[in-house]
């Protein structure tokens, strides 16, 4: 009797354990090492796993040599494909099988793997971004000036959306100025492999330019121009409408121009561990036929530890017709801070 109870017994654990594993995501490593969790996310050779010890880890796509995914995802790859399904083990040291719904398998190495969006409804496996805080120096201001800035990322079966936002003041003779502001919602919708559609909705302020608020939103459509390995180029166009006022309070009407966008991004995991991220936009004005503006902004970003980055940020603004009042049609400065990404 005590003998069937121990089989019984330890047939449940067996069979407990077996379950738990099956329900678990799995990572190893080149190294040996192995990771037991629920995989979030992938984006720009990267994938985030919940391990059950360690918690929350970013791991490089060149360290895995196994992956294993059971939940089902969208999975988009560095030459433009998109399938829908989970992953499973390859014949091939460092590749995946990717099971489709059909229960067909295609097999692809998991450093083409450029992101993977959760189709479960779990809001924060969808959610990743990143908070800074430093030191800045500009043009418009001889000193030492405060800088925070955050950028949050969220994606869908379809759409993938963008919050980012950066502040520099300055605090002089005890009195706090808002010096440059910029808050911006994106969002994109995926036509196919390569095309997209995408809006925004912009909050400026650049008091260097004698901007007190600017009121922006942008529709156009936009083109994967390259995707690789380890950097993306992608531009977007359209019409773009506006209203601004200026430091001494006047207000421009509806302003329609041109805008072109270009984002990049580029990323290296290996000596040294750095990420770029630029957005370089071109308005052409329409209702102020001849004015021309280029806001353009770069993040250098260099890991320290592990969720923790040095960035260094060069911007520019420009306008050959900035509103009355203005002294100057060039703004440029350095923004440094440190970096917590989630």
């Amino acid at each position: 009797m005590i003998r069937i109870s121990l089989i019984t017994v330890v047939s449940i654990c067996f069979f407990s354990f077996k379950s738990f594993s099956q329900n678990k995501d799995t990572i190893v490593l080149y190294n040996g090492q192995e990771l037991i969790g629920t995989i979030q996310s992938a984006n720009l050779g990267a994938i985030t796993i919940d391990d059950i010890d360690l918690k929350m880890l970013s791991v490089k796509l060149f360290k895995i040599k196994v992956l294993i995914v059971h939940e089902r995802f969208k999975i988009e790859t560095v030459d433009k494909h998109f399938f829908y399904g989970t992953m499973g083990t390859s014949d091939k040291t460092g590749w995946v099988d990717i099971n489709l719904s059909d229960s067909s398998k295609i097999p692809l190495h998991i450093t083409q793997i450029f992101q993977l969006i959760s189709l479960e409804d779990n809001f924060f496996r969808r959610l990743n971004g990143n908070v800074s805080a430093g030191l800045s120096f500009t043009k418009s201001s001889n000193i030492g000036q405060l800088n925070f800035s955050a950028n949050v990322q969220y994606a869908t079966r379809l759409i993938n959306y963008q919050l980012t936002l950066s502040s520099i003041g300055s605090i002089d003779s005890g009195k706090y100025s808002r010096d440059n502001e910029n808050v911006q919602l994106y969002a994109a919708y995926d036509l196919n492999t390569s095309w997209f559609l995408a809006v925004a909705a912009q909050y400026q302020r650049n008091l260097e330019l004698s901007i007190s608020r600017r009121y922006l939103g942008i529709t156009g459509v936009g083109n994967k121009l390259f995707i690789e390995k380890t950097w993306r180029l992608l531009l977007i166009s359209g019409l773009s409408y506006s209203q601004e006022k200026s430091s001494e309070g006047v207000s421009s009407g509806l302003l329609l121009e041109i805008p072109v966008v270009f984002q990049f991004n580029f990323y290296k995991f290996r000596n040294p561990d750095i990420q770029i991220s630029s957005n370089q936009t071109v308005y052409f004005g329409v209702t102020q036929s001849g004015r021309i503006r280029y806001d353009a902004s770069t993040t250098f970003s260099w890991q320290l530890i592990r969720y923790f980055y040095l960035n260094i940020s060069p911007y520019a603004n420009s306008d050959n017709r900035p509103p009355a009042g203005s002294l100057s049609t060039f703004d440029y400065g350095i923004v440094v801070g440190l970096s917590y990404k989630f």
